[in-house]
């Protein structure tokens, strides 16, 4: 990092609640994912290597896996509104949050539309949004040499979810072993990509255009 990177990173003052907005990316896909990992640990009769996520809404007490998808979409949208706000201007100012915003919608559909075609319809809106908004964080990390590396890991994570997403498709079709596995290791992948970049954010580092011109 050079002496200009450092002067703007130290210039960086986020709010609280602007902090806590952009937190809520992290802690939401951390909630999600313990909730629907320790409810599928301890429902009988149900295998987490073979089964969906979306299975845990068929079960007694499935209400608690569809209030998780109500909840993560919650905080999508909050993060959503952080990220808006991080970015200050630049390309995708409004893409890339709509596109965070889309993924939010899609899982609260999944949360109140319980294994039915309008909640596969919700997935899919989940899903679609999601890669898009990768690629188009990817566009804007390309340009900005704060984010050197990013453009190439967030495509390369673009990639391994819709490989799993794949895997999984067959795998759930043949009644694979390991169908659940693979669902899982997309949200997993998800998670640890907003987790280093949010982590980078509270370490100073900053997706504002106006950061950017005095780094340049």
């Amino acid at each position: 990092m050079d002496q200009a990177d450092t002067l703007a990173d130290d210039t960086i003052h986020r709010t609280f609640w602007h902090k806590l907005l952009l937190g809520c990316g992290v802690a939401g896909s951390i909630l999600f994912t313990l909730t629907y990992f320790s409810f599928g640990a301890i429902a009988p009769n149900y295998d987490m290597m073979r089964e969906s996520i979306s299975d845990l809404d068929l079960l007694p007490h499935g209400w608690i896996q569809s209030a998780n998808f109500i909840v993560f979409g919650l905080f999508t949208g909050a993060f959503a509104i952080g990220l808006r706000k991080e970015m200050e201007g630049g390309f995708g100012l409004t893409l890339i949050p709509v596109f965070h915003i889309f993924t939010a919608f899609g899982l609260i559909l999944a949360g109140i539309f319980t294994h039915s075609y309008e909640h596969t319809i919700a997935l899919v809106i989940t899903f679609v949004s999601t890669l898009i908004s990768f690629l188009l964080l990817a566009r804007r990390f390309a340009s900005d040499a704060r984010w050197r590396g990013w453009a190439t890991y967030t495509l390369l994570s673009t990639v391994l979810m819709i490989a799993m997403l794949g895997i999984f498709c067959y795998a759930e079709s043949k009644h694979g072993a390991y169908a659940g596995v693979f669902e899982r290791l997309i949200v997993v992948t998800r998670l640890v990509w907003i987790s280093i970049f949010t982590i980078r954010l509270f370490l100073g580092q900053t997706l504002s255009a106006d950061s950017e011109a005095a780094t340049s």
